[in-house]
């Protein structure tokens, strides 16, 4: 008995050892990852396409690794994400756009492409792609009259940022230019370095392809190297898009007379010369949404040439079969913000959410894109029915106009239910009845014992004197067991972000409350959203900026969180983002309740799902 008690108190240490020093992540299962590349050949200077893909369950919380491409301008043109949930299991899918422009021909692999979860890295196939040489030459120089005179030190070499307009309203694309000039008189000795501008206040998106052509500036014709960047904004005001920097180390040989020889040092030879180039700061008005003509069911969706369109996956069906119903808006905007229409509740049906989708494309240096959302149908009665419209109302930046579109209606023939015999299943449509329990049958058995004995023993035999031996052992893996805690929060980044995620979160609400008490609704109501959103970058170790509500939905899924959880998170999100568009409807007794909703949803994602 002493000594089973003694191995006991062993394997419970042995195990509590191994929770403390050996705990960590579990490793993501069923994860796969695929890279596709078209065309798979392209002459010198065109683009080419990669896309890598990873689907199975996981959560988002890496880029895919490219390797290095000395021979190409990669550009990262977008990502799109979507999750279904099929028989209770949950996946996600996950695909990473890249633009390739090649600058040298020749036959070239691109492996490893890796992808990380939990600790573990996956890889890709290896991708092959074959440069041609080009058919087409540069652009002829131009008249340079559209080019202001240029007054700096050096014109050898310089740089210029613009921008297609300086006024716009929320959410209206702005496209900022920044050029880069030389005239081949002076060489560098390593490729120049970009620094994008700072932005605050707006989205940013990269927009490829790298453009090249020659320009003719006082007499002079320079070869201008272009990269293009889409800002949007997000609440009005006066912002600015900031100083791009680019910096180069120019060959001193070339850059250098003779008589430089005598004047400079010899140990600055063959080092090169330095040099920063910085752009001036462009300021950008951004125009409040006109209040005229705004339609009652508007959402502050901003966008052009938006279309919508419902499908469905079958027109007759029997009640209680499932039908797969697809809701798609389409056309030009920032779909990282746009949020999609919700489908009315139709009566006769149950409704489901399955999954959603977006994708984004950057056409002419326009950025558009294509949101999906996807719901199970389940009709209950039999009989013809109609799934009528859904409308979405929108504003046109450039017509400066509201406008507002529909979906067509879907006929159904819903027939009755079969039930099938034989064996196979039988569908039933409506709710059954709940099982009630009328009994049980098997009853636990409690044995007595045949001999009933006491014994007295000395404590220096017993089990318990041999388990306060093990006290000191217990007290040095303990201690361990803190100083790693301790290292693992100085040094994982993740781990003390998740940690403190809640408390942080606490805090800002407490903030927004003392707002809404001075009655400065706006401020209160944009706290919680930065608290909201902070939170769940927090969890998924991730920049709160660029977060969008999908993603947000996605991670929640992921970590098995309840649909209503899920929908209380979202409804506040939309609360405080719609209060820049119309500060007026949210009152007093609306932002305090705005703010108890979120105390009560960080209480329960961190008591349930991500503590």
């Amino acid at each position: 008995m002493r000594r089973a008690l003694a191995v006991m108190v062993l394997g419970i240490l042995a195990v509590m050892v191994l929770g403390m020093l050996g705990g960590g992540p579990a490793l993501a299962e069923d994860v796969s990852i695929n890279a596709v590349i078209e065309p798979s050949v392209v002459p010198v200077g065109s683009e080419a396409t990669l896309v890598v893909t990873v689907q199975g369950k996981f959560r988002r919380s890496s880029q895919p690794e490219i390797p290095v491409l000395d021979e190409f301008a990669v550009y990262q043109s977008g990502t799109s994400q979507s999750f279904s949930i099929v028989n209770g299991r949950r996946s996600s899918s996950l695909k990473f756009t890249y633009v390739l422009v090649p600058r040298k021909e020749g036959l070239y692999k691109i492996e490893p492409i890796r992808f990380t979860v939990g600790g573990k890295v996956y890889t890709a196939e290896p991708v092959t792609v074959e440069v041609v040489k080009s058919s087409t030459q540069l652009p002829l120089p131009g008249s340079g009259d559209d080019e202001p005179e240029y007054s700096g030190e050096d014109a050898h070499i310089f740089i210029r940022a613009k921008v297609d307009r300086d006024t716009v309203y929320v959410n209206q694309q702005v496209t900022w230019t920044l050029g880069f000039y030389t005239d081949g008189k002076v060489e560098l000795s390593k490729s120049p370095y970009y620094s994008a501008p700072p932005a605050e206040g707006f989205w940013a998106e990269d927009l490829p392809p790298q453009k090249n052509y020659y320009k003719t500036i006082n007499n002079r014709k320079y070869l201008v190297n272009e990269i293009k960047r889409g800002f949007f904004p997000t609440v009005p005001g006066t912002y600015t898009i900031g100083s791009a920097r680019v910096d180069i180390v120019i060959d001193d040989v070339t850059s250098r007379s003779f008589d430089d020889f005598f004047r400079r040092p010899f140990s600055s030879f063959g080092f090169g010369d330095p040099r920063s180039l910085s752009t001036d700061k462009i300021p950008i008005v951004v125009l409040r949404l006109p209040a005229r003509g705004k339609p009652a069911d508007f959402s502050g969706l901003v966008g052009r040439g938006l279309t919508i369109q419902v499908r469905v996956d079958k027109q007759v069906v029997q009640a209680g079969e499932p039908i797969n119903l697809t809701l798609e808006i389409s056309g030009q905007g920032n779909f990282k913000t746009m949020a999609a229409p919700t489908v009315p509740q139709m009566d006769g049906f149950k409704m489901y959410e399955s999954g959603s989708n977006s994708d984004l494309f950057k056409r002419n240096y326009v950025v558009a894109g294509r949101k999906q959302s996807k719901f199970v149908l389940v009709p209950r009665d039999a009989g013809n029915t109609v799934i009528p419209p859904v409308r979405l109302s929108y504003f046109d930046p450039i017509e400066r106009a509201y406008k507002s579109i529909q979906s067509a209606p879907i006929s159904m023939e819903i027939k009755p239910a079969e039930a099938e015999q034989g064996g196979r299943r039988i569908i039933f449509a409506g709710s059954g009845e709940d099982i009630q329990v009328l009994g049980k049958d098997i009853n636990f058995i409690h044995p007595v014992p045949a001999v009933l004995a006491t014994g007295t023993s000395r404590f220096y035999r017993s089990g318990l004197f041999v388990a306060l031996h093990l006290f000191p052992l217990l007290a040095v893996f303990v201690s361990l067991a803190v100083e790693r805690r301790r290292r693992r929060w100085r040094d994982d980044v993740s781990f003390a972000r998740s940690s403190r995620a809640a408390r942080e979160a606490s805090k800002k609400l407490k903030k927004a409350s003392e707002m809404e008490k001075k009655d400065r609704h706006e401020e209160a109501c944009a706290i919680v959203s930065t608290a909201l959103r902070e939170y769940i970058a927090d969890k998924m170790n991730q920049a709160a900026s660029g977060l969008t509500l999908q993603d947000i939905e996605g991670y929640l899924v992921d970590c098995g969180a309840g649909a209503e959880e899920q929908e209380q998170l979202a409804a506040v999100l939309r609360t405080c983002d719609g209060v820049q568009y119309s500060p007026s409807a949210v009152g007093a007794s609306g932002t305090a309740e705005t703010i108890r909703e979120a105390l009560d949803v960080v209480r329960r994602l961190e008591e349930r799902y991500l503590s």
